[in-house]
């Protein structure tokens, strides 16, 4: 690629050019070592920050199971609710 090409520094183009290499890990790559930036691959690859494939463990325990079968499931169920459904102005449950 010649110097030519490549649109000055601060330019309107080349803030558009750098939008779209920071978007592009590929390009991202490319761009730091054409200008003697080499950084190990692993800096380039996105992540969602989610959990992965790891199995959660806490759930599966003895002590987590224990906890569960505890639970006073008819407690839960019987509890008045504590909200008001209104439609069009006019409160459509029970009261």
């Amino acid at each position: 690629m010649s110097d030519s090409k490549i649109p000055p520094t601060g330019s309107k183009q080349w803030q558009k050019n750098e939008k779209i290499i920071n978007n592009n890990s590929a390009l991202k790559q490319a761009r730091d070592i054409s200008q003697g930036l080499e950084k190990p691959a692993h800096k380039y690859k996105s992540t969602h920050g989610g959990k992965g494939s790891a199995p959660r463990t806490d759930i599966n325990s003895q002590e987590w199971q224990d906890a569960y079968d505890q639970i006073d499931w008819s407690s839960v169920r019987n509890e008045k609710k504590s909200y008001r459904v209104k439609v069009n102005g006019k409160y459509v449950d029970d009261d």
